[in-house]
């Protein structure tokens, strides 16, 4: 699916996401993981799977705290 007509608000240590968009939605909660990966010469952000996750030690960095 594309989603046109949003700002995203990208620089060198993340991206914003328009605050219209539904995150719910795509299945994305607090804590999610995402992965920068090559697929067939394109960038590409991966969801991290909860399992990867805890075998390999990830931890999501909260701005909040």
């Amino acid at each position: 699916m594309r989603y046109v007509d949003y700002d995203w608000h990208l620089s060198s240590t993340g991206i914003v996401l328009d605050e219209t968009l539904n995150t719910d939605a795509l299945g994305w909660k607090g804590g999610d993981i995402f992965k920068l990966t090559n697929v067939n010469g394109k960038a590409k952000l991966l969801k991290v799977d909860p399992v990867e996750k805890f075998v390999r030690g990830f931890s999501s960095i909260d701005e909040n705290q």
